[in-house]
């Protein structure tokens, strides 16, 4: 058998993506320490007491947004028994992201645990009598108009004065028929979160009140203590140039209303952006921002790594396709002198796909190990050409 042209740098394989972008996001993925102490900070200073629980994380593309909110704080947030939901692009109205969580949730699954929570609180005649044991024997017994809008009511005050969901019994109710229309619609469609359509969840002018409802009942239901909303790709809405000026207010809207509910409601939020998106936002309803950030020391702004930092990188990739250790090699120790000549690179998804393409072209061109520094400037200058305005500092 002929050996593996990646033995000679003691790997199995590249260990590198190619694009590093859509790599699968593992709960270990490493990251700067800087990271996670800031994500710490920001959760014990807001959770000591009221107030609004979100923050952005402010980065250009490749710097790790996605990383960050998938690969950390989804677990962060669930070791501290809070329900954390990703969202990817959601969309500027508010609707659209009730639209993303339940969908998530999916609506037979939802009213099932809500009818389960509230069959507890039944009479004793009610439930024999009215309400069978299961859910599925629930729906089938809802025969006619009369038999549906009956056990809506009932669920209804159970929801409102039992459960504490609500204290609005027009949003106790309309949750109430959503359990007890589910034998006949199922699935959640987009036009049901729309206030004022025909058969909508949502009763007009009350969306904030709707969403705190549901984000109570997912905290009864899972029996957490609150729930994280990790919202990316932000900075395809919140530039004004790539919208309508009407859809930047709906985006501003939506925010707004998230932080209502976050400084009342046991709700936090952190929201991916670019700087460009950060500015525009902050243009455009400076109080808002304020509010957001907390006067801007809460805001996590993903820089360029530090030299350390890409090491610390190289080296976790490494050894996802060899035996652990600590050097860099195949690589020259040197690699990290000239990425620290290039924060414009020192980017992870730059540095990522910069260490594929470093191996693939020294195996193709059978170069031994270690993969000098010569080498590396030139697959950097290559891919990465130095900006003009700063090609006189070379």
């Amino acid at each position: 058998m002929n050996p593996s042209p990646f033995e000679i740098y003691r790997l199995r394989r590249n260990p590198f993506p190619p694009a590093a972008t859509g790599i699968d996001i593992e709960d270990n993925l490493w990251m700067p320490p800087s990271w996670k102490a800031k994500v710490d900070k920001y959760f014990n200073e807001l959770s000591a007491g009221d107030g609004v629980k979100a923050f952005p994380i402010i980065g250009d593309y490749g710097s790790g947004k996605t990383v960050l909110l998938q690969g950390y704080l989804k677990r962060f947030f669930d070791d501290k028994r809070i329900k954390s939901f990703y969202f990817e692009n959601p969309g500027v109205q508010f609707y659209d992201l009730a639209n993303n969580l339940l969908r998530t949730l999916g609506r037979y699954e939802f009213s099932k645990a809500l009818w389960e929570l509230c069959k507890l609180h039944l009479r004793p005649r009610v439930q024999t009598t009215l309400f069978p044991l299961t859910f599925e024997e629930m729906l089938s017994q809802l025969k006619t108009k009369d038999d549906r809008e009956g056990k809506a009511r009932e669920l209804s005050r159970i929801l409102k004065n039992n459960l504490g969901i609500t204290d609005d019994e027009e949003i106790s109710y309309r949750l109430a028929s959503m359990v007890i229309e589910t034998k006949n619609r199922p699935y959640f469609e987009y036009r049901e979160f729309i206030a004022g359509q025909k058969g909508s969840l949502v009763a007009e002018k009350a969306e904030h009140k709707y969403f705190k409802a549901i984000i109570k009942s997912i905290i009864t239901i899972y029996s957490v203590e609150g729930v994280a909303f990790l919202i990316d790709e932000f900075e395809d809405i919140a530039i004004p140039k790539r919208m309508p000026r009407n859809k930047s207010y709906e985006y501003l809207a939506t925010l707004r209303h998230l932080i209502d509910i976050s400084e009342t409601e046991n709700l936090w939020i952190a929201i991916a952006m670019t700087q460009e998106a950060a500015e525009a936002s902050k243009a455009m309803n400076p109080p808002l921002w304020e509010r957001f950030t907390h006067s801007e020391t809460n805001a996590l702004s993903l820089d360029p790594l530090t030299g350390n930092d890409a090491k610390e990188l190289i080296i976790w990739w490494l050894n996802r396709a060899r035996e652990p250790e600590r050097s860099l090699f195949p690589f020259s120790e040197d690699f990290i002198s000239l990425l620290e000549q290039r924060p414009d690179i020192r980017l992870p998804r730059s540095i990522v796909k910069l260490c594929f393409f470093a191996i693939s072209k020294a195996i193709q061109d059978k170069m031994q190990p270690p993969i000098s520094k010569d080498f590396l400037k030139s697959i950097i200058d290559e891919m990465y050409p130095m900006p003009k305005e700063t090609n006189h500092e070379k």
